[in-house]
């Protein structure tokens, strides 16, 4: 799943200016909440387990990570972004071609 994600479809959700903090890596942010849905859970238990399953570190390309780069609120608010954009300009970012 990982390398499909392109990522630059979602740059429009960011800063473009280089003194503001960087992204975490999209595609972890949507292969993860691809993950949380195939597996029924909730938002807490799908952080759980990319912190503490390899298996979701491995599929999220995680492992070299020294921490791991989503949090609730974290995922929370990338899901705020992408909601917020459609709702704006009616583009689903996770469905554009």
């Amino acid at each position: 799943m990982f390398p499909l994600i392109n990522e630059e479809r979602f740059s429009v959700l960011y800063s473009s200016n280089p003194a503001s903090r960087p992204n975490n890596p999209v595609n972890v942010y949507i292969d993860l909440l691809m993950l949380k849905d195939i597996f029924a859970q909730t938002d807490e238990e799908a952080i759980h387990s990319l912190y503490f399953d390899l298996r979701y570190q491995y599929a999220l390309h995680t492992t070299s990570f020294e921490e791991q780069p989503v949090s609730k609120k974290s995922l929370s608010n990338f899901r705020r972004l992408v909601y917020r954009y459609y709702e704006e300009h009616g583009i689903d970012l996770s469905k554009k071609k």
